[in-house]
């Protein structure tokens, strides 16, 4: 009787284990395509979709350290009348399971951001896989030689600014990088002008063994609201910029006297506060920025309060010349019209009957700017008189 018991205890036990789930279902990581960018562009009156994959078996290699082989990167290619036509086609031709969900980088072409965006990239966030955090950049370039730049040193291609812009950013602070679900918000927020960032191709600074060796920066912004496509603006026409976005972590300056230039300071992590007040039933703006200096050059004397008055200047007339080439493509680069809209929406309506951009250079009444220096290195600066 006893021997009969242990037999359906082990009988039992066999039977459980068979309804334990097993891995014969388990994908390796080299049989699956993982998608680590998407390109989008429109020619012709055709959807070109773009996508970036990677190897991430040697992934894993080049991240820990340096590869003595440059690192691999697949682009395809389809077209379709939708963008989902073209997710479809491309689907074609993947060979292995792919997935979506490491995509971490989403490049436009001008030409498509001159659509009608919120519709076009409605198979975007429907699909399951995509995220609403990955990097949102505009361009001007062939959206597959920008796939195909590679960082430095044989690292990862996801050591780039496509995939990783906030590092870069935090050196020189230009224009602020916008994740996907910012540049949704953006677009259907009312009254709010999204910049997005323009990436572009450098084959002038960096050589390798004497040969060029092309790089990926930021160069300019594509500006949009109200789902519509405003212009571009350069690096030069948005000086300002950095001074009115809370993001940024260090930006430099160069001071010049008749000409030459005297003195280069980093001013760091602004403060802003904007007002608004109705004057005749016109809405006034007012501006205030306190930023911190670090003097890194001086090259004749000059006192601190000399220093500070200088950088306050500069600032002060950049922020206003990027307010005028936003009002040149009639864009509120400084979202200074969200402002009216919070505060006072009944008379924003108003006056949204009436006309379309409620800004013109009589709009900003004032700016003013204070810079304190709170470090000047190890050189001491000429005592103030």
């Amino acid at each position: 009787m006893k021997a009969y018991r242990n037999i359906i205890k082990r009988v039992a036990i066999l039977l459980i284990f068979s309804l334990l789930c097993g891995c014969w279902d388990n994908k390796e990581i080299e049989d699956i395509n993982y998608v680590t960018a998407i390109g989008i562009d429109y020619v012709d009156d055709q959807y070109i979709l773009y996508i970036q994959m990677l190897d991430f078996t040697n992934i894993a290699k080049t991240e820990s350290g340096k590869s003595k082989s440059p690192p691999q990167v697949w682009t395809g290619k389809s077209t379709g009348k939708t963008l989902n036509q073209a997710i479809s086609n491309i689907a074609e031709s993947v060979q292995e399971r792919t997935v979506l969900s490491h995509i971490s980088s989403i490049i436009m072409s001008e030409k498509f951001l001159k659509t009608d965006v919120m519709n076009n990239i409605d198979t975007i966030h429907r699909y399951y896989e995509i995220r609403l955090t990955p990097w949102v950049f505009g361009t001007k370039e062939s959206i597959e030689k920008l796939m195909t730049t590679k960082p430095f040193y044989n690292t990862s291609p996801l050591k780039t600014i496509l995939h990783e812009p906030l590092q870069e950013y935090k050196q020189k602070s230009d224009i602020t990088p916008i994740q996907y679900i910012k540049f949704l918000l953006g677009l259907t927020e009312p009254a709010t002008t999204t910049l997005l960032p323009n990436v572009a191709i450098d084959s002038s600074a960096w050589k390798m063994n004497m040969e060029q060796d092309p790089k990926l920066i930021i160069e300019g912004a594509h500006v949009m609201s109200n789902h519509k496509y405003n212009g571009y603006l350069t690096n030069e026409e948005l000086t300002g910029l950095r001074w009115m976005q809370e993001e940024t972590w260090r930006s430099p300056i160069h001071i010049k006297k008749e000409g030459i230039d005297v003195a280069s300071m980093a001013l760091v992590k602004p403060k802003i506060h904007k007002s608004l007040n109705i004057i005749h039933g016109e809405p006034k703006y007012h501006i205030q920025i306190e930023l911190d200096g670090i003097v890194t050059e001086v090259l004749t004397e000059l006192t601190k309060t000399e220093l500070e008055k200088e950088a306050a200047e500069i600032v002060k007339r950049e922020i206003l010349d990027t307010y005028r080439n936003g009002l040149n493509i009639h864009s509120d680069v400084y979202n200074l019209e969200y402002l009216l809209f919070k505060k006072e929406t009944g008379i924003w309506k108003k006056m949204k009957h009436t006309s379309e951009h409620l800004l013109s250079e009589r709009s900003l009444d004032l700016v003013t700017v204070k810079v304190n220096i709170k470090h000047i290195s190890m050189m001491k600066l000429q005592k103030n008189k």
